[in-house]
């Protein structure tokens, strides 16, 4: 196109009469208002998309590691009962103004005391009762030994999971005159399901009849993967 020049007195200046007609909302060099708001629209649906991933990942930390804090305890309940020859149970506690905890009870009270092995599930992990966990049939049989037999092993009455002096999961026995044993002789299993009620992921941790604790997390599909 034709350079065009304007005189004005004794100067001459270079005119672009094409530029408005090509860009036509803008001016000099730089973008359009139009531009600026594309650009700062797709910023903000890219973080807010990069947020809400963060958030998931460390919901998904956080019930992991409060598998990991429960199955520790479990081990150490399991040694306490070998060492002090007598039968430790973990039991949880539920409050509406406190985040759940779990903790052995090694006075055998029922409720916390000072010195008791004791957890603190994160913000928004919290146990579930056993007949809401989810896939059951699925889970039972990757950690139960093989034969139907093993599924009345499964005790789903008593508060917790409670540990012999032999190491071996028992199951809490009233006796004569008030006394409660907790015979080894019975295969005994327990399930625990915790949730992260803030995106509705699973986890378990799992003893078998020979004491071995496990930890698994749910796919949501209908299947459990162990975790160790």
């Amino acid at each position: 196109m034709a350079k065009a020049f304007t005189r004005i007195g004794e100067r001459r200046y270079l005119s672009r009469p094409w530029k408005s007609a090509i860009y036509p909302g803008r001016g000099g060099n730089g973008f359009s208002l139009t531009e600026l708001l594309i650009v700062l629209s797709v910023g903000m649906v890219a973080a807010a998309m990069a947020m809400m991933a963060f958030e998931n990942a460390a919901r998904s930390v956080r019930l992991s590691e409060a598998g990991a804090d429960y199955a520790n305890l479990l081990q150490t309940a399991r040694v306490r009962a070998v060492q002090d020859d007598k039968y430790y149970s973990v039991l949880m506690t539920i409050s509406s103004t406190a985040p759940p905890t779990a903790f052995v009870d090694i006075a055998g009270t029922g409720t916390y005391g000072t010195g008791d092995p004791r957890i603190v599930f994160p913000e928004g992990v919290t146990n579930m009762a056993f007949a809401s966990g989810p896939a059951l049939a699925n889970l039972e049989s990757q950690f139960l030994p093989p034969g139907a037999n093993s599924l009345i092993t499964i005790n789903t009455t008593t508060a917790g999971p409670t540990f012999g002096p032999r190491g071996l999961p028992c199951s809490p026995t009233p006796g004569a005159a008030g006394s409660v044993t907790c015979p080894s002789t019975t295969p005994t299993s327990y399930i625990t399901f915790i949730q992260n009620q803030e995106n509705t992921q699973w986890e378990a941790i799992t003893v078998t009849p020979a004491g071995r604790v496990r930890e698994w997390t749910y796919d949501n599909y209908g299947a459990w993967s162990p975790r160790n």
